[in-house]
């Protein structure tokens, strides 16, 4: 499983329900090819640099998530048709795992494990 990270802007003129069953419908393609969500991050309506469809707002969210790579297709696809989502962008992040705080403290004074 590799950790994924989706930023993705909505048209403004999608209400709250809108968006939500579009991170529903996100979130069913990724459990669905066995992924597990991380976090959803709603940054809500912002002013665009640059205007994208003739639109000067958008809804912003990030989606992090992990999944399969054979199966990042399945969720790429489904942002070809979708008229709601005005520009997305897919990466792949590092995920930092977390150490005991015991081991932490021995690193942090320099001793070896």
């Amino acid at each position: 499983m590799r950790a994924y990270e989706s930023f993705i802007i909505f048209d403004p003129s999608c209400s709250n329900e809108d968006v939500e069953n579009e991170i529903n419908k996100l979130t069913e393609i990724v459990t669905n090819e066995k992924g597990k969500i991380i976090e959803v991050n709603r940054w809500g309506k912002k002013k665009l640099s640059y205007e994208i469809k003739k639109k000067s707002l958008g809804i912003f969210i990030v989606f992090q998530f992990t999944l399969n790579p054979e199966k990042i297709k399945v969720f790429k696809e489904y942002f070809k048709f979708n008229n709601l989502v005005l520009r997305n962008s897919l990466v792949k992040v590092e995920i930092e795992s977390e150490i005991p705080y015991n081991e932490y403290e021995t690193e942090i004074e320099g001793e070896e494990l």
